[in-house]
């Protein structure tokens, strides 16, 4: 019995002397170095790739694109033409160039070019994008286009004001009887930069030449009146030319 005793405590001295699963008992280390935190990367929505744009336009981009712009999903079918100004809020100097930029800023809206009073043309949205310029509205029927026409059509909005009738839904005719003649209406210039940005856009995208693909945004959108009546679209046809321009 004494025997039994004997090998029963130096049992228990190994057992305890081990951990519970029967591996030695080692104090964990302490002059281990420490690691250090990892921190796992942050992914963001990269903007898109810049694509080429009109070798005749400046290049202005309203950015972050995405803000502004949508990926493009259709191949551009149409060419759309609207005017604008800043005559609502600087009637004193309505093409301030600017100003007129911060408008399409400030109210999340895009063009893919704009032509100032003296025919120098700039691009916000490259037209790999879609530049949300046409809203809502329909055409010729084709449920293709309700709504959608952002996805089919180039945007080019000129620096210019249209007819007592074309501005009514920005100023009263008090106010549109104060502006200088020379302000109203569509300069020279702007024809002659607008005939070579849209024969080169319609020779790029292989867009035909004709007002059935080439359109103002009055005829998408009822709620619309520009490019309005004083706009001369026999001028804007004739002068059109098969052929890539502003090289």
């Amino acid at each position: 019995m004494k025997r039994f005793f004997t090998f029963f405590a130096a049992a228990m001295i190994l057992l305890f002397s081990l951990g519970g699963d029967g591996l030695p008992a080692v104090a964990p280390p302490t002059d281990l170095p420490k690691t250090e935190e990892t921190v796992l990367p942050v992914f963001q929505e990269e903007e898109p790739e810049i694509a080429p744009v009109y070798a005749g336009a400046e290049y202005d981009p309203l950015l972050p694109l995405l803000k502004y712009a949508d990926p493009r999903e259709e191949e551009p079918k149409f060419v759309m033409i609207h005017f604008t100004s800043a005559v609502a809020l600087t009637p004193e100097d309505p093409y301030n160039m600017e100003r007129i930029r911060s408008i399409f800023v400030e109210n999340e809206v895009s063009t893919h070019y704009i032509v100032d009073r003296e025919g120098t043309v700039t691009c916000y949205i490259p037209e790999t994008m879609v530049a949300w310029h046409a809203g809502k509205g329909t055409w010729q029927e084709n449920p293709l286009y309700e709504n959608r026409m952002n996805q089919y059509a180039i945007g080019i909005e000129i620096a210019a004001m249209g007819s007592k009738e074309d501005m009514s839904l920005y100023l009263t005719p008090q106010e549109y009887d104060e502006i200088p003649p020379s302000q109203i209406g569509f300069t020279d210039a702007q024809y002659s930069a607008l005939s070579q940005l849209v024969s080169d856009i319609c020779y790029r995208h292989g867009i035909p030449m004709d007002r059935e693909h080439i359109i103002g945004h009055e005829e998408y959108s009822l709620a619309k009146n520009d490019p309005g009546e004083l706009f001369s679209w026999d001028r804007l046809l004739s002068s059109l030319s098969p052929q890539k321009n502003g090289n």
